[in-house]
């Protein structure tokens, strides 16, 4: 079958995430894969380098995905060759030297990236005006460089919803069904954030597209049970038997369980990477890193952090990037270097060994009313790490992590209960062993993309 998977957040080639991984099953199991997706600033994006911040849940390659990029340099100007365009239709989207649109050959994947405004890490006024006239210029670009191509299914996950109309078009020019990721669900999540009032004017403009989305899709793949649940309760109209769990997924680093952590090898191991830090080595390293935002409730973390600043079996790796970083700097000032090291960036080898040698990562959700599955998790059940969560009623991520014994839940904002939690992995090495080989174990058993794969192409097969 031909796939056509669409995405706004496929990345740069020789980066994974969870949309690469899970094509890179689809072309492994004999599908043939073309991937729409966008790039930002007019020009080709490129391979970060000298370091690493994270917050974008990518995750390194060992090779580069990219293959190549199919560049020539005319008088006047760039010109790409591009699969079906004439002269004339480069010229339409060629303005000066800003490209509009470039294909490339990734993994063997077929990747066609439309260069739109800035969308991540943006002000949420900034990327709306971006998302605006995305999905024609998608349209548009889809057309113009595979005209002769007739795709059997369409994939795309959720965020954005204004992408609808894109969808919609789509799903009719090649009469393919639709199945839908839906990662989650807007606009309430920025309801929850308080970016948007309910019923007014951009609410009803992204609901509208919300709705439209569920109208054009075949299926829908929700990320855990709740989310199945939560889906149908607030959609009756959408056929039930149409709604499933499809979770994410990821391509394991390793397929046995055993004693030991997956471990990268870098010179002047752990020991070396925690004097530099100031780190003690034998506290139980507890980090929370990634997307610093105002829907974790990270107050509530730098609370339980003070409390436990004359703890020494504990310590704290707070980083990343968002909004919250500058007021958990200034919360735990008397705690930097005591009991926690606060982090916007570090060089990419020491991340990489501070992640090695933690102990403890860290699940925060607070203000979603919407079912939230962090595909972080994943990452640490790849790593066979020990799991605390502080989530609040509305997911079941919690439930999860204890119901298989990959490590403990308590209620977002419940200082003492989480404390008692900290201190009860701090003291416990063994308990920790285990919670992190029965969380590869889950990873195996549910998590991967070869289950994707199945869930999905169940319903296409004949």
């Amino acid at each position: 079958m031909k796939i056509l998977f669409i995405s706004i957040s496929w990345p740069a080639p020789g980066v994974r995430n969870l949309y690469t991984d899970l094509m890179d099953e689809f072309r492994a199991r004999g599908e043939e894969v073309f991937v729409l997706a966008t790039g930002q600033g007019g020009s080709p994006p490129s391979i970060p380098e000298g370091g690493f911040s994270p917050g974008n849940e990518q995750r390194e390659s060992s090779a580069t995905r990219r293959d190549h990029f199919i560049r020539n340099h005319g008088k006047g100007g760039i010109h790409d060759r591009v699969d079906g365009i004439t002269g004339n239709q480069k010229r339409e989207w060629l303005i000066g030297r800003r490209k509009k649109f470039e294909t490339a050959l990734e993994n063997g994947i077929r990747v066609l990236r439309v260069y739109a405004g800035p969308i991540r890490k943006v002000s949420p006024v900034r990327k709306g005006f971006s998302l605006l006239g995305l999905g024609a210029r998608m349209a548009a670009a889809l057309r113009c460089a595979w005209p002769r191509e007739a795709f059997d299914l369409v994939i795309a996950p959720t965020p954005p919803v204004t992408l609808s109309g894109l969808f919609r078009k789509v799903k009719r020019r090649y009469g393919a069904p639709f199945y839908l990721l839906l990662k989650d669900v807007w606009p309430q999540g920025s309801v929850d954030l308080g970016v948007l009032h309910r019923y007014g004017l951009p609410w009803c403009w992204l609901r509208f597209h919300e709705l439209r989305t569920y109208r054009v899709a075949d299926y829908v793949g929700c990320m855990s049970p709740r989310g199945v649940a939560y889906f149908r309760a607030a959609n009756p109209g959408f056929p039930s038997s149409r709604v499933e769990e499809c979770p994410n997924s990821i391509r394991p680093s390793r397929v046995e369980v055993n004693d030991q952590p997956l471990l990268v090898t870098t010179a002047g191991g752990t020991d070396t990477i925690r004097r530099r830090y100031a780190i003690p080595e034998e506290a139980c390293l507890f980090v929370f890193s990634g997307n610093l935002g105002i829907g974790h409730g990270l107050s509530f973390l730098t609370e339980v952090i003070k409390q436990l600043a004359e703890y020494r079996e504990a310590f704290f790796l707070v980083g990343g990037s968002g909004t919250c970083l500058a007021r958990i700097r200034d919360d735990l000032n008397g705690s930097q270097g005591r009991n926690a090291l606060v982090y916007s960036w570090l060089p990419e080898a020491d991340f990489h060994q501070l992640m090695e040698t933690s102990d403890v990562r860290l699940i925060l959700l607070h203000r979603y009313t919407v079912p939230q599955f962090p595909s972080r998790l994943l990452t640490y059940f790849d790593h066979s790490k020990a799991v605390l969560c502080a989530v609040n009623k509305h997911t079941d991520i919690g439930e999860i992590v204890e119901r298989h014994g990959c490590g403990l839940s308590v209620p977002h904002g419940d200082v003492a209960r989480f404390t008692q939690a900290v201190r009860y992995l701090a003291t416990h090495r063994e308990a920790r062993r285990e919670m992190g080989q029965n969380g590869h174990r889950l990873l195996l058993g549910k998590y991967t993309v070869a289950g994707s794969y199945d869930i999905i192409m169940s319903h296409f097969r004949n």
